[in-house]
This record gives C-alpha cells, structure tokens and sequence, in this order.
C-alpha cells in the first residue's frame, strides 16, 4: 500500500480532523519543485482540497490551530524523543524506534493521566518520534471567557492579529482578540503541563534516561515541544492525526523503508475512553500502511472539544508559582528600545557564552540550547529582571545589521522576545528552586 492508496482508506476521519478548519497546511519535498521554500516546503489550500493533496498527491497535512472565523483555537501538547545527530535512529528501523519509545511511554502516561483524571476530554495521536495530545476549545462556550481573561498580548502580536490579506487564505479573516488570547493562556497551560512533567521525571538523567526538557534545549532529550505557542498564532499549525510522516525520507533519505504515519493511541470524550495499549502494536501500525488503515477504522477522526472540566486544569495553574512569574513578567516595565543591549553588552556577571551571543546574535539569539542559558545567565547570575532580559532579544532582533532572515512581522519580535525569555526564566527559576509547580 502506498500513500495514496492510505490516504484513500482514512479520508473520512482524517477531513473529521478539519471539522472547524477552512484551510488546511500541506508539506512535502515534493513542493520544491514547484517553487516552494526548500527549507520548509509548505501550501496552504481551501480544505476542499484536501482529498487532492493526500489521497492523489500524498503530502503529509497539518491542522491551523486557530479555527475558521477564530471560532476555535486548537490545543496541542507536542512531546517527542530527540537524539541530536544519532536522531535518525529513530526512522532506522521497527526494533530501534521500540528501544527509544520505551522512554517517552511513561511521559504519554502521565500526560493523559492529567487530562482523564479531570474529565478533560482529549486526542492521544502517536509520532514516529513521540505523540500529540490534542483537543478543541470553542470561542462561544462560556467558560472560554475566563481562559481569554489571563491571557497576554504584545501590541506588535496585537497588529498582527489584525492584519487582513485577501490573498493569503491564513490571513482572510484575521485572528479575534479573544482568540489570540485564549491561544495565550493555553499556551501558559502547556508550560505549566511541561514543569510537571519535569518535576515528575527530574530523576531521569542521573537513572541514564533522556532528561525531560522544555522547548528544543538539548541535543539528547524528551522534549515538551511548546514551541507552537510562539509567533502569530495565524502561521501555527500542527500534523494530523492519520497524516503521513515521511521524515525518514525527507530528512534521513530512509528511501528502502516505507513512509511512516501516525497514528491515534486514545480516544477520550470526558467519560469513556477508546484506546489501544499494545504499544508494539501502535509502532507497527507506523511502518505498515495496511495495518494502520485498519486500525483507522476504531476512531472517527474528530478532536474532541473541551468541556467546562478545562477550568480545573486553569485554576491549578492560577494556584501555581508560574501564573505569579506569569503575572510579575506581565507587568514589568520595559527598558526604551537599545538600552537593554547597550546594558547587556557592559555586563561583566555573565559568562563567554553569553557573551558570544550578543556579539554573534544571527543565529545564536534564535537557537533555543544557546538561549536557555543565555537567560540563565543574565537572570540568575547578572540579576537581571526576566522581562529586561527580553528586552535584549528584542533590541537584537529589532536590529537590521544583524541581517535576519526570520520575518519578524509573522513572528513578532516583541512577542518573540518575551516568549524565549518567559519560558526559559521559569525553567531557570524551577531549577534553583525559586520556582515550585
């Protein structure tokens, strides 16, 4: 079976998956040739068009997280094993992938645990190199109201939101304040998910078991990918459920093995559960597109939406140490543009590699295993203020001569800034023990 021949077999869940989508993302090498970015070959097309681009062209498909008309915003929790260089290890063969996935099971675990305990009705779809964890929050449901209430706006995000453009289809409707906002406070959610799996698994490492990290940080880890909560929200999508996943061919040229796909673990409503536990099973099903189109048939293919249960997740957080980081980060005052940089480079608590990038910023200042301690650096050993530290970011992206090639309008740099410097201050924090969760 190929992938088109797949594609054929799951269409019906899989345009479930799009239910509240009016466009969908479609990625593939197979792009470039016609013109498109080859480092991240990408379209965006009307979700009509998404039997084309699977079941005739066979791209891999991603969901925007913002619905249609900002009448939903998608919640993803992205965890995922990443080796650095040996990381194709995991696309080498059925029996290596198993080795690895024994570690990031007890993470899924945990993660659904979270969710089941309180109701939380959600999606488990398994990766190749880990899994998604995802559900669908409607604008008009009345408890969103206190979600949109905490959640935090930049003012060049805000522009962004704003900006209309009849002829990119992510962008004809722009994205409502309220939605952006509730994209903000799920967002705060994950990075509080993240520091209790951290804190569950903070023993990993000294066991010789990949250390939980947050955010890209290390080159041998479990990663807690929150990364989708960074940028405009209008650029953000995330893989389907049933999509393909051809990394073994597109980045590690695998091309002897068949493509992979993904493939859904749980099914949770809020009361009753449709799962598969058999994790040989669900591994297998990612290297054999026959067994996988089966197993298809067990789920519907619809992202559960959130219930009322959500809230206890949010007031948890609102208990925490993080909501007030949250909250003093918010209110912080902010340093005039340059000053921050121009104090930063005069700061004589910090270590070379700090320095290095401010000296060197493009591509150090975006790379998140130079950033993390770059933060550490200036708030930890120089005493900085987080949201000062942010500001340094910003004064280096808002600089030219640097030669960026990141859009900075897509990916605000004000909101960028803040992103990099929020997470990895209370990772910094949670480390000494100044923060607890």
């Amino acid at each position: 079976m190929d992938a088109q021949d797949y594609y054929a077999r799951v269409i019906d869940p899989l345009r479930s998956c799009f239910r509240f989508s009016h466009y969908v993302v479609a990625t593939g090498e197979e792009l470039i040739a016609e013109g498109f970015d080859p480092s991240f070959p990408a379209i965006a097309a009307p979700v009509d068009r998404l039997e084309h681009l699977t079941a005739i062209r066979g791209l891999q498909v991603h969901i925007p997280l913002i619905g249609e008309r900002s009448q939903s915003v998608l919640m993803p929790i992205d965890f995922e094993i990443f080796l650095g260089e040996d990381n194709d290890a995991l696309y080498e063969n059925i029996e290596s992938q198993k080795a690895y996935f024994r570690q990031v099971i007890p993470v899924a675990k945990f993660l659904e645990d979270i969710f089941r305990s309180r109701g939380i009705p959600y999606l488990l779809d398994y990766t190749p190199s880990g899994g998604h964890i995802l559900f669908q929050n409607l604008l008009d449901q009345g408890f969103m109201k206190e979600l949109a209430d905490i959640g935090f706006l930049e003012d060049d995000l805000i522009q962004a939101c704003a900006y209309i453009d009849p002829d990119d289809i992510r962008r004809w409707y722009g994205i409502s304040l309220e939605a952006a906002r509730v994209f903000s406070t799920l967002g705060k959610i994950a990075e509080y998910i993240a520091l209790l799996i951290m804190e569950a698994f903070r023993d990993n490492a000294a066991q010789g078991l990949l250390p939980i990290t947050i955010s890209d940080c290390l080159e041998r880890c479990i990663n807690i990918d929150n990364t989708w909560n960074e940028g405009s929200p209008f650029m953000r999508c995330i893989r389907s459920p049933f999509s393909m996943h051809k990394k073994n061919h597109e980045k590690y040229h695998k091309y002897s093995n068949p493509p992979l796909v993904d493939v859904v673990g749980t099914y949770f409503d809020g009361k009753t559960v449709i799962e598969e536990n058999d994790m040989d099973y669900i591994i297998g099903c990612m290297w054999d597109l026959q067994e996988a189109a089966r197993h298809s048939r067990e789920f519907q293919g619809s992202i559960p939406c959130s219930n009322e249960t959500l809230v206890l997740l949010m007031r948890q957080y609102r208990s925490s140490d993080l909501y007030e980081f949250h909250r003093d980060f918010e209110h912080q005052d902010d340093l005039p543009k340059g000053m921050a940089v121009e104090k930063a480079f005069k700061e004589e608590n910090i270590h070379d590699d700090s320095r290095d990038v401010l000296f060197s910023p493009n591509p150090s200042a975006l790379q998140p295993k130079k950033l993390i301690g770059f933060v550490r650096d200036f708030l930890i050993n120089a005493h900085w203020k987080s949201r000062h530290v942010a500001n340094i970011l910003r004064d280096l992206y808002q600089t030219p001569s640097y030669r960026w090639t990141q859009d900075f309008y897509k990916y605000p740099s004000v909101e960028k800034a803040n992103f990099w410097a929020r997470t990895y201050s209370s990772v910094a924090l949670w480390n000494v023990g100044f923060l607890h969760v």
